[in-house]
């Protein structure tokens, strides 16, 4: 909110200097950014189409406060507003504006009426009619007020209008009376189809949760946020109806939302606006355009107030206003301090108990809590005395998920690879299925193509970490990132999509550095490498039952791998993830010089994997251990995983680790055979194992890979 010194003054005679109102006003809780100079004003002025004399003029305002309102402080957002907080800062008094009431009348001797139709969502709406009216440009001083608040001057009636919202923080429109089918005003919501022109010239498909200004047979305004083009006015304007209302917050927030469209009037009304105020700020419209020698207004004003909102009453205990704060507050600040702001305060139930009647422009104050809060900041923060904290402490700790994935980024930090954190909003990613299309979740009013999605994979994100590594020359990447992806399950909004957090990981090049004292044997990241990295998670992890099965007829739904070296993740028979070859499409698509390979699995199906005993402690064994390897002969279409399943369900004593060392294909081995090389390591806990033990257990291996997998024995 761009706050002119030369006008708040006007409200405020406050003696202190910008930098003093600054300070007090932050002081306070209003936030003030920055302080424009007198040239900067004029230049900003000239920006916005302004002669050189109302620039001019504009800069004789300066300085202007740029104070940040926060979304619940909605009444601050008017020169008016921000006056009264420096009235009760600075216990000065308060010069309101003297505004003529006229008297209600219904129908404004016959010649408009105003119908609400749906009072929840518009409890107050007041109109002003102003007939032989000259549209023209506003005087110099007049426009000065509204370009030193960065308001572009237009003609008197726009001007006007945007002149009273800033001064009162009441958004009003006018419209032309003579394009008003029967010249009156029905609000309600919009029907199914119907379409509205408004001001910025596009045409508007309005729902029918969408509330409207309508006259007698069509829709001609968006109400709170945008008035029609049908209906504007123009030079040939002479008659002017002038709306001043009080729409629901969360019905204005839905329409700008959902329409893409914000305006001064929408940011004002979704955060509350005085419904005490309508009227008033109609009739200081009709005011300063008499004062710019147009016609009086009509007399009376049309209003219709169904559904009217009382002011709240609280019960204040002054003993709790100054625990809250920590210092010595008595009835006499307490009263002091909220009557300045606008609070009416009694004597209440009790000793020490007062009664506050909250203003119908603080919304905000709702509980005791927030009269203490009021007290506070207008007595002043700096006056809490410091004092030490006082009483017991308790240890604090982490959830069992920050737990979990403080473990699994220490692994995966261990076994290399270096954490990245990408943005959760996305493009749609070129590659996705025809069915992944109609499920992406579009973000709307995005700020541009690049973030108009939320992420279904983490791979998108650890890809275009790639491709900016590798086009600065970095190939050899070992990356991971733990974030939340949204699925959307369904093509229709009606279905809320699942979001989980996953863990993701990708490596590309040469993971180990070369030179003249290691192997410079080139060697580059495979497949084996990232399964190896995703069974050190498992197993650091505490999990069991981890196995890696081919894609097979689900290739087509992982389009981004290779389907030819790509597995699915299982523990226990549940698929918990993916892990592969990128596909080579993508890989081009993003210009990277070496195959990346990546993983992606649940963090939720992880840790729902995990023993409820934890992940057992075991003790290093003092004992030597006992290699042994076997040579397995089987058909070419056996896949390694049923290897893996065969020799843990033979649950043989004492294995403590076994690993493929070696494949062979090739004479003197049959067509369509492979031998493979498996190394065996036993080792027991309490003593040497005897070689006839570990005879057995292997002939125990033998059995179960002869008998699951069809294996066969050289000897």
């Amino acid at each position: 909110m761009r706050v002119p010194l030369g006008w708040l003054k006007e409200y405020v005679q406050v003696e202190a200097n910008a930098e003093e109102i600054a300070t007090r006003l932050t002081m306070g809780g209003l936030e003030v950014e920055g302080i424009e100079d007198a040239e900067t004003i004029r230049t900003n002025a000239l920006k916005l189409g302004a002669s050189g004399a109302a620039a001019t003029a504009a800069a004789g305002l300066a300085p202007v406060l740029d104070v940040y309102i926060t979304p619940n402080r909605g009444d601050c957002l008017s020169i008016l507003g921000v006056a009264r907080e420096v009235a009760a800062l600075y216990d000065m008094p308060l010069n309101l504006p003297q505004i003529p009431v006229s008297e209600a009348d219904s129908k404004a001797g016959g010649q408009t009426s105003v119908t609400i139709e749906n009072p929840e969502l518009c409890p107050r709406y007041a109109a002003k009619l102003v007939r032989g009216l000259k549209v023209q440009e506003s005087p110099v001083a007049f426009q000065a007020k509204l370009l030193a608040c960065g308001q572009r001057a237009i003609n008197n009636v726009v001007d006007v209008t945007n002149y009273v919202m800033l001064e009162l923080g009441q958004p009003l429109h006018a419209f032309d009376l003579d394009t008003l089918t029967e010249g009156r005003i029905v609000v309600r919501t919009a029907k199914e189809g119907e379409t509205l022109k408004t001001l910025d010239e596009q045409e508007r498909v309005l729902t029918p949760e969408t509330l409207i200004i309508a006259d007698a047979e069509k829709p001609v305004a968006i109400a709170g946020v945008m008035g029609g083009f049908d209906t504007e006015v123009g030079e040939r304007t002479v008659n002017l109806l002038l709306e001043s209302a009080h729409f629901a917050p969360l019905s204005v927030r839905r329409a700008s939302r959902n329409l893409a469209l914000r305006t001064e009037a929408s940011y004002r009304f979704e955060r509350f606006v005085d419904p005490n105020g309508v009227p008033r700020a109609a009739e200081r419209a009709c005011q300063l355009l008499a004062q710019m020698g147009q016609p009086q207004a009509v007399a009376g004003i049309v209003e219709t107030y169904p559904k009217p909102i009382v002011p709240r009453i609280l019960s204040f205990r002054v003993t709790r206003c100054a625990d809250l704060l920590g210092m010595e507050i008595n009835t006499e600040i307490a009263t002091d301090s909220l009557r300045r702001l606008g609070f009416d305060v009694n004597a209440g139930s009790g000793v020490d108990i007062l009664s506050a009647t909250v203003p119908t422009f603080r919304s905000d104050i709702v509980i005791e809590e927030d009269l203490i809060e009021e007290v506070g900041r207008i007595y002043g923060y700096e006056n809490i005395p410091e004092t030490l904290p006082v009483g017991g402490t308790t240890q604090g700790g982490d959830s069992p998920d920050g737990r979990f994935l403080s473990d699994v980024r220490q692994i995966l930090a261990s076994a290399g690879l270096s954490e990245v954190v990408a943005h959760s909003l996305t493009a749609p990613f070129a590659f996705d299925t025809a069915e992944d299309v109609a499920r992406r979740i579009s973000v709307r009013n995005s700020l541009s193509p690049e973030i108009s999605t939320l992420r279904r994979s983490l791979l998108p994100g650890l890809l275009e970490v790639a491709r900016h590594n590798a086009a600065r020359g970095q190939h050899a990447l070992s990356l991971f990132e733990v974030g939340r992806v949204w699925q959307n399950e369904s093509t229709t909004e009606a279905v809320e999509p699942a979001e989980y957090v996953a863990i993701g990981g990708l490596i590309s090049g040469n993971p180990a550095e070369t030179g003249w004292q290691h192997d410079t044997t080139p060697v580059s990241a495979d497949f084996y490498l990232i399964r190896g990295i995703v069974e050190r998670l498992a197993s650091g992890l505490g999990l069991g039952g981890l196995t890696f099965e081919p894609l097979g007829d689900q290739g087509a739904s992982l389009p981004q791998f290779h389907p030819g070296r790509t597995a699915l993740l299982r523990i226990h028979g549940e698929i918990v993830g993916v892990v592969g070859e990128v596909h080579p499409a993508i890989t081009a698509k993003f210009d990277l010089r070496e195959k990346p390979y990546a993983f992606e699995v649940s963090m939720n199906a992880l840790q729902a994997a995990i023993p409820a005993e934890g992940k057992p402690f075991q003790t290093l064994s003092k004992h030597q251990a006992a290699g042994r390897d076997l040579a397995p002969r089987l058909a070419e279409a056996v896949a390694y995983s049923e290897v893996e399943a065969a020799v843990h369900s033979a649950n043989v004593p004492h294995l403590e680790a076994f690993r493929l060392t070696d494949v062979y294909r090739g004479a003197p081995l049959p067509e369509n055979t492979k031998s493979l090389t498996l190394s065996f390591v036993f080792r027991s806990p309490d003593k040497t194992l005897l070689e006839t033990e570990v005879a057995e257990a292997m002939a125990q291996l033998r059995a179960a890979l002869e008998t699951q997998c069809g294996a066969t024995f050289a000897l």
